[in-house]
């Protein structure tokens, strides 16, 4: 994963010194296959690579500390790092992903969250300054832009029968969050699924993650992507992403379909419509 954000950000730093590649070759003297690997994410770079990248465009201070910060994480072995700045980096990696897949067991993902639903949850973070709960909220709200732009990714989204029933913000807030989030299931590349109570155990019970499928000139590559109260974390490494796919796959495969999601989710919202006031 770091690999592959470093890729991106060299890509934008190149772009906006007004560099081509062309004249990275020339300058650099590699080969072109080799830019292009590194702008992929399928490269390491030395650290005296890097720092010649850097002397060619002249970055401001902080991106050249962000990006020597994720090629030290792209250059360890292993795969599970955390990423850092990840709320920033993981933005930009979500905005270019063609699919996404979502399992969360109690909560509405924030790309089909309602605003006063995100503000709920982002209101009882400890980690995020009152003064600091309405630039988050927005910042979140942006992002999904991305769900009705006119090329928007494939976003499969697999929801515990919790987030239909949790009462973040109250009743009305839940209400109106379902609403949306049945309209967001009708749009033609989202599939929304739920896996009931009756399903009994599973493979992902007390996680949450995304799978995201990026494809890249002529490659295609997943990574899984996980958050905790203060960290984000990425597995890029094939024997760590095929277990989240066949997981998703298991919770897929018992998840209720279209047509039952969508009733179910009638349902919810009948039953928190009848306990709103007249």
């Amino acid at each position: 994963m770091c690999r592959l954000l470093l890729g991106r950000e060299l890509r934008q730093l190149r772009e906006a010194a007004g560099i081509n590649r062309d004249e990275l070759t020339t300058s650099t003297k590699w080969q072109p296959s080799k830019i292009s690997r590194i702008e992929q994410g399928q490269a390491t770079l030395q650290a005296a690579e890097l720092e010649r990248l850097l002397e060619l465009f002249q970055p401001p201070a902080a991106d050249a500390e962000r990006v020597r910060s994720l090629a030290a994480q792209a250059r360890k072995r292993g795969s599970f790092g955390k990423v850092p700045d990840w709320s920033r980096q993981y933005l930009g990696l979500e905005s270019d992903a063609d699919a996404l897949m979502t399992w969360d067991s109690e909560l509405i993902p924030g790309l089909v969250q309602t605003e006063e639903y995100a503000r709920a949850i982002v209101s009882t973070s400890v980690v995020v300054a009152p003064a600091d709960i309405d630039q988050t909220v927005q910042a979140r709200l942006r992002r999904q832009s991305l769900v009705t732009r006119s090329d928007p990714p494939q976003l499969n989204i697999i929801l515990g029968e919790a987030a239909l029933r949790r009462e973040v913000g109250g009743a009305d807030v839940l209400r109106r969050q379902l609403e949306h989030l049945r309209s967001v299931a009708t749009l033609p590349h989202v599939t929304l699924q739920i896996l009931p109570f009756t399903s009994g155990e599973h493979a992902a019970m007390g996680t949450s993650f995304t799978l995201l499928r990026l494809e890249l000139e002529d490659a295609t590559f997943t990574y899984a992507y996980l958050e905790s109260l203060t960290r984000a974390d990425c597995l890029d490494g094939a024997q760590h992403v095929e277990v989240y796919q066949m997981v998703i796959e298991r919770l897929r495969i018992a998840a209720m379909g279209q047509r039952e999601t969508l009733t179910a989710l009638d349902r919810a919202i009948s039953d928190l419509t009848s306990r709103s006031p007249a």
